[in-house]
């Protein structure tokens, strides 16, 4: 039977590339990085294995424990979880939760990922060719150091739909490890840059992998190593680490999976006062209003939009990392472009939040222009105060009170500039998101390249659109012109509303005569 899901799985996979060119493109060039991160890892550890055995035995801890984490925390942020193998899907198959396991377990191994950290994990032999006792022992601790890695992803996913028992407790979890994740960065440059200053970076950081080894990250890819210098008391409490950590993560992914499959889909009790029309009661009853009411609804209540958002308070916490805690300085004073940037982009797809619900708006017979200036207004109803009170609270940190002009000039201009740009980019392209409550870590094969092209490319173009206002203001920011910082106000105001009413008269262009094809492709993705 795992081998009946295994061939349904693959031919599902062929079938969803083949309906979607983009897709495939997606899924080759996710082969094609996976090489290029083969080939670069299987050099580095060679060399590590030319530079002395405690070199050697680090580099391999040091890389078990990175790939480990990745399985785990990838998910959340880039690539998700394949969805072809949803333990949904194959709840209504004759299998039991053990077989069930078993088979998603192959799927992961199988996939992309699988095979990339598998090939990875053989990689090691690179090391350990001058050993033959810690190559023998690998034989062993490769595959296991790979079985936990791919048995932790799925344990963390299936416990974090799980948690809460229904739709609100799975965005709580989405959100708050996609927080957690915004600070994992900044927390890795902190201690990075601490150990830079400090003296005896190579014995702190000899000390920090030896560390890791005793850890259910690294304790199997550190066997090998302990065995080869003669540590065997501590390479069996290694080894016993790690076949502990599998048989837990096992246990736990067994009966949070087995609960999950069994227990019904849990619904919201969340109880609405009668007559209470929420921001449809306040906005004009027009076609722009009632597509702005139902895009601040979204914005302020839908945990897909509030996820983005998390990034844009955080934007100064990034900058103050990167500058070494200087607060004073100028680039934590300026740190609010940043957030009006990264504001300013955040509805590049909107309508795929949508999904096929999609086809109520187009029931409607709503004019293209409405519906991008509804949907925009919606989100800049949100990001301006939002940016505003990081500009001011920046400047206030800073004691630059003198660069506010500058700081929110620059800032609205990106905003207003972002929106006009994802007003044609959402009447253009949809790309497949988790649909409302779903699990956080779900993806469709080959979406991560083309999701994550899609959200640079309109970075681009924002950015070089708003060169007119950000110019001025760094201008002022890092030359201490004042006249500047006053431009920078009136330009990036002036210029931002002109780009912003372009981008809503041809996106609402686009959008009519494009959203049935929007539609067409909404529908695709739900049939995945």
């Amino acid at each position: 039977m795992v081998a009946t899901v295994l061939r349904i799985r693959f031919r599902t996979l062929g079938n969803t590339l083949g309906r979607s060119p983009g897709q495939l493109v997606g899924f080759l060039f996710g082969i094609i990085g996976a090489l290029w991160a083969l080939g670069t890892t299987g050099i580095a550890l060679f060399f590590a294995g030319t530079l002395g055995f405690d070199v050697a035995r680090a580099a391999v801890v040091a890389f078990g424990a990175l790939v480990t984490l990745g399985w785990v925390i990838g998910p959340i942020f880039a690539a998700g979880i394949d969805t072809t193998l949803d333990p949904a899907r194959l709840a209504p198959f004759p299998l039991t939760t053990s077989q069930m396991m078993l088979a998603i377990t192959a799927g992961g191994l199988t996939g992309v990922p699988g095979i990339a950290t598998t090939i990875g994990g053989l990689a090691t032999f690179l090391v350990w060719w001058r050993e033959p006792l810690a190559a023998l022992v690998a034989v062993v601790c490769v595959p296991l150091g790979v079985l936990i890695c791919v048995v932790a992803s799925r344990t963390v996913a299936t416990l974090a739909a799980g948690i809460g028992g229904g739709r609100r407790g799975r965005e709580i979890v989405g959100l708050v490890g996609f927080t957690l994740l915004i600070f994992a960065s900044p927390l890795f440059i902190g201690i990075t840059n601490s150990l830079e200053t400090s003296e005896g970076l190579s014995g702190q950081l000899q000390r920090l992998v030896a560390a890791l080894s005793w850890t259910p990250v690294g304790a199997a890819w550190a066997v090998p190593g302990d065995l080869a210098t003669g540590a065997w008391l501590p390479a069996l409490a290694k080894f016993v680490i790690a076949l502990a950590t599998l048989a837990v993560l096992w246990l736990l992914w067994n009966r949070s999976l087995a609960a999950s499959v069994v227990a019904p889909p849990a619904r919201s009790s969340a109880r609405r006062r009668a007559g209470s029309l929420g921001w449809f009661g306040i906005m004009p009853s027009t076609p722009v209003g009632a597509t702005w009411a139902r895009s601040l609804t979204s914005w302020t209540r839908d945990f897909r939009y509030l996820r983005q958002l998390i990034i844009v308070p955080f934007a100064p916490i990034l900058v103050a990392v990167y500058a070494r805690g200087e607060f004073d300085g100028p680039f934590f004073a300026a740190s609010g472009l940043l957030a009006g940037f990264f504001a300013g982009v955040l509805a590049y797809a909107d309508v795929s939040y949508d999904g096929t619900a999609f086809a109520t708006v187009m029931q409607t017979g709503i004019r293209g222009r409405d519906d991008r200036l509804g949907r925009m207004l919606g989100a800049a109803t949100v990001s301006v105060p939002l940016v505003l009170v990081v500009d001011i609270a920046t400047l206030a940190i800073a004691q630059r009170w003198d660069l506010l002009p500058a700081v929110v000039g620059g800032s609205m201009g990106l905003i207003l500039v972002g929106c006009g740009v994802c007003a044609v980019t959402s009447a253009i392209l949809v790309i497949p998101t988790p649909a409302p409550g779903d699990s956080p870590f779900k993806r469709v094969p080959g979406s991560t390249f083309t999701m994550t092209l899609a959200f640079f490319l309109c970075w681009l173009i924002a950015g070089a659109l708003a060169l007119p206002a950000v110019i001025p203001s760094l201008i002022a920011v890092f030359g201490g012109s004042s006249t500047a910082g006053w431009i920078a106000l009136g330009i990036g105001v002036v210029w931002g509303a002109a780009v912003f009413a372009l981008g809503v008269v041809i996106g609402g262009r686009r959008f009519d005569r494009g959203a049935p094809a929007l539609l067409a492709q909404l529908k695709t993705f739900q049939g995945m």
